[in-house]
């Protein structure tokens, strides 16, 4: 049976893409991070560069405006509960591969 594809919001899109520009990690990494598969950063990812091909310089269009203050703390707000939730991942992951680790080394004896 098929799952139904989940929806993400435009905005979701954005920040998604956004994250991938500014930080160092990989596309898989970036993916990981926001439970996303990483062919489907790949294709948002392509589909933002077509849309930017498309707008020629020519249009004379008013240049994008800076983000405001209300829109860069809800930015960063997001933002922060991504890191969060993959902070806590990380913590669960460490704290199972310190019990096998111990359960390992009590078998080892």
């Amino acid at each position: 049976m098929r799952t139904r594809p989940r929806r993400f919001t435009a905005e979701f899109r954005a920040d998604a893409l956004s994250m991938m520009e500014r930080s160092d990690l990989s596309i898989r990494e970036v993916a990981e991070s926001l439970g996303v598969h990483r062919d489907t950063l790949r294709y948002w990812r392509k589909q933002d560069l077509m849309k930017h091909k498309k707008k020629s310089p020519s249009n004379k269009e008013k240049p994008a405006e800076a983000e405001t203050i209300e829109q860069l703390v809800a930015r960063l707000q997001r933002e922060n509960a991504v890191l969060k939730k993959h902070a806590a991942q990380l913590e669960m992951d460490r704290d199972i591969l310190k019990k096998a680790a111990a359960f390992f080394a009590k078998e080892s004896e």
